[in-house]
């Protein structure tokens, strides 16, 4: 730490004294800065002490109380003028202000030079600055022994913070959580939480917090912005008198982004293993009891989780989602496919916000799993629920909520009517090849033109009379008479809705 402008007066040889602003004496002096101009604070740097003989600053009181005015948006440590120098009184204008601004005033006996002081502080910065560098060499003579001896990342930074005498952690700003799965949480999770949100979840270079204790005293802590894609904080709870250095506990952040580098490999590691437990789940290519076992090491209860389901056009959609669910640490299976996000996860409402990333995009959500053998059975409910949100234009729809559909009220059911409808139809599109299911689908949805669904279909009016032909002699129902127009729509709509497709709409 720099030496102050308290600890400069209390230095016996200067002899200085102070004059107003008592309240700014914390206030570090990093440079003396001589001059006698009539605007010094164009050349003055944040932090230095500005020393004047007076020769360029006004008499008048008006004039003194604008100096001080604009020497103090400089953001200078304190104002000195040297006694018997020719310059003009201080005015109890200057002072009157001084004190406002907090700005400490301070004089320099005629018989002690400049220089003196400029030396006193060169001398303490300069001892500051090679107790700092030493520090800074046992930093990172800590990481390297830590890192042979293949410490953890909580065991590493315990380590850290006791050269600092500080406790360290490694948080996600957004909920003060540590990220790592088996680290201490820190006690200003909230307080650091709040100025995280305060600052449009952007994370400040350093943010002070501050907690009040059960004795009804204040406790503080300092937070650093760790680099990395993401923002994350490493905070610092002093166990000494004086908080550790903010250029120290910068380097300890850089030490945090490497292990923000490790985590993030980690969580990868997790979510490939995660992707590949689902797909055997879905495909039914566990044993349930070996299924049980590994979702519980996964942390996953299916009695209290649910499938979930939202499209997803991308695999950056997936990193993000993954992300935002791994760092509050919320247990799930994530795998992307056929352009959607299938999710495994606890049945928390609130964790929804978390998969949106503030999109409009439609979320089906099954029933409850209940067992490891019920998951394929409810990516089809969480199915059945994202067709209804896509059809009805709802966010979220969970499975067995009320819809305006008058379709059948499980996918279950769904499929006995997709079945008897429309089963001979699929069979045939399935052993030749053909597109009788769309070609349906798209007359429908034209309210039976066909000119128009010739034009979508891109075929001439005749083939579409004979495709028509040919799926009422496989279904027995054509697009002529009413009864058999609903039935055909009802079973089409089932089909797309239980295939979480874009329903017909009629």
């Amino acid at each position: 730490m720099a030496v102050t402008v308290g600890e400069l007066l209390a230095m016996p040889h200067l002899q200085m004294s102070l004059h107003a602003g008592a309240r700014g004496l914390d206030r570090e002096v990093s440079w003396v800065h001589p001059s006698d101009l009539p605007n010094p604070w164009a050349w003055l740097a944040s932090g230095e002490l500005l020393l004047t003989n007076g020769t360029g600053m006004p008499a008048d009181p008006p004039g003194q109380a604008s100096f001080i005015e604009q020497l103090a948006e400089a953001g200078p440590s304190a104002f000195g003028l040297g006694l018997g120098t020719g310059g003009p009184p201080l005015t109890r204008a200057l002072t009157e202000r001084a004190d406002a601004l907090s700005l400490p005033v301070v004089s320099v006996p005629y018989s002690v030079p400049f220089s003196a002081v400029a030396r006193a502080v060169a001398d303490v910065n300069e001892r500051e600055g090679a107790r700092q560098l030493a520090s800074v060499a046992r930093l990172y003579a800590l990481l390297r022994t830590s890192m042979a001896r293949g410490l953890s990342g909580p065991e590493m930074f315990d380590r850290l913070g006791r050269e600092l005498d500080a406790r360290l952690y490694l948080v996600d700003p957004e909920t003060g959580l540590s990220l790592f799965d088996d680290g201490p949480e820190t006690g200003f999770a909230d307080a650091l939480a709040a100025e995280f949100a305060a600052h449009s979840r952007a994370m400040p270079g350093v943010l002070r917090l501050r907690r009040r204790e059960s004795d009804g005293r204040w406790a503080t802590a300092l937070a650093v912005a760790v680099p990395g894609d993401q923002p994350t904080a490493l905070v610092a709870e002093p166990t000494g008198e004086q908080p550790p250095g903010l250029g120290l506990l910068q380097h300890v952040a850089t030490v945090g982004a490497l292990e923000l580098a490790q985590l993030a490999a980690d969580r990868e590691s997790r979510r490939r293993r995660g992707a590949d437990l689902l797909l055997h789940l879905l495909e039914r290519r566990l044993d349930p009891t070996a299924a049980e076992h590994q979702l519980a090491d996964s942390g996953i209860a299916p009695a209290g989780s649910v499938f979930v389901l939202t499209p997803a056009a991308c695999d950056s959609v997936a990193d993000e989602v993954h992300r935002r669910l791994s760092r509050p640490r919320v247990p799930h299976l994530l795998l992307r496919r056929d352009d959607s996000l299938h999710i495994v996860m606890d049945d928390r409402p609130e964790l929804l916000e978390q998969i949106s990333l503030g999109t409009s995009a439609p979320i089906g959500v099954s029933d409850r799993i209940g067992t490891a053998g019920r998951v394929a059975e409810a990516r089809q409910e969480a199915r059945w629920a994202l067709g209804a949100a896509k059809a009805e234009n709802r966010r979220v729809v969970r499975y067995g909520d009320e819809t305006a559909l008058p379709l059948p009220r499980t996918p279950a059911e769904a499929q006995v009517l997709v079945s008897r409808v429309l089963g001979a139809l699929m069979a045939h599109d399935a052993e030749h090849g053909t597109e009788y299911l769309h070609t349906l689908r798209v007359t429908l949805r034209s309210n039976r033109s066909w000119r128009l669904a010739a034009d979508e279909l891109h075929i001439h009016k005749q083939t579409l009379g004979y495709r028509l032909r040919k799926i009422e002699q496989l279904t027995g129902r054509g697009v002529t008479q009413t009864d058999h127009i609903a039935e055909l729509w009802f079973a089409v709509r089932a089909h797309d809705l239980v295939h979480s497709r874009g329903p017909v709409r009629g």
